[in-house]
């Protein structure tokens, strides 16, 4: 026999889990593979020294804005023999076939100290205000060898729209370069020389308050390390640590002081 109870339970449950309400916005959807592919190649987003030697896939993503669209970003090869590439925002039109907007970012993604294995956008928005679109872009790096780490290096981009010409559309880059979700070992040569181990977690946490239009945000770390010293002993440490960032206006405030590192990692 069916417990009533159980099945009003279940349904309650499955509003709640489900709600659209509980996210002011939705996650961004990913393109459709084949339409991404069409508009890089129409609009010949990514250079011909690029898709010779690397894989689409991984330099390049989409992610539809609304339902006319489209925000892609490149990564393209700028020299085969140094490695460095520059990355893009391209802002797309999808329904009268038009490039809105391009950007190109200041900085280089450099393979100087280990391997540039992808780029992608986070799809979860990173503000919940209406018409305001705040996007994550991850470059995940990794290095394999006595010193081994892989890490993502993390970016914040805001679209600001102009009206009502498109003409002045522009990307502004909000929160730089901020190493997360690291993991980091240092193996030593023989069996009881000195090791370290660091693996670091970030969380962004949407708050309430606005700072110039746009929501403060909480960042919080946690670092676990393990040392290992040339007598074999293990020591085990375990960090949390938490800031409040604040929109200036141009940028997010960080006070990297405050950030938790892998001591390997410092130079990255």
């Amino acid at each position: 026999m069916v417990n009533l109870k159980q099945v009003l339970y279940l349904f309650l449950a499955s509003i709640m889990f489900s709600s659209p309400t509980l996210h002011a916005k939705p996650i961004y959807i990913s393109c459709n593979a084949q339409q991404s592919l069409q508009l890089i190649q129409k609009f010949h987003l990514l250079s011909d020294l690029t898709i010779k030697h690397e894989e689409i896939e991984n330099r390049s993503d989409c992610i539809q804005l609304n339902d006319s669209q489209v925000l892609i970003t490149t990564a393209n090869m700028i020299d085969a023999k140094q490695d460095d590439y520059q990355i893009n925002l391209i802002l797309i039109d999808i329904h009268k076939q038009r490039l809105l907007m391009r950007y190109q970012h200041p900085q280089f993604v450099s393979e100087a100290n280990g391997r540039f294995s992808s780029i992608k956008f986070d799809r979860v928005p990173y503000s919940n205000l209406a018409e305001q679109h705040v996007i994550g872009l991850k470059t995940h790096l990794y290095n394999i060898g006595e010193h081994s780490y892989d890490l993502d290096k993390f970016n914040l981009f805001r679209i600001i729209y102009s009206t009502p010409t498109a003409k002045n559309n522009k990307i502004q880059w909000v929160l730089k370069n901020l190493n997360t979700q690291i993991q980091s070992s240092w193996r030593p040569m023989y069996d009881c020389d000195e090791s370290t181990s660091d693996e670091i977690k970030s969380i962004f946490i949407l708050k309430n308050n606005q700072n110039h239009q746009l929501e403060d945000i909480l960042l919080k770390q946690t670092k676990k390390s393990v040392d290992t010293d040339e007598k074999c002993k293990t020591k085990r440490v375990n960090q949390i640590q938490q800031q409040l960032l604040k929109f200036n206006g141009e940028s997010y405030q960080i006070d990297r002081t405050q950030l938790l590192y892998s001591d390997d990692l410092k130079d990255e």
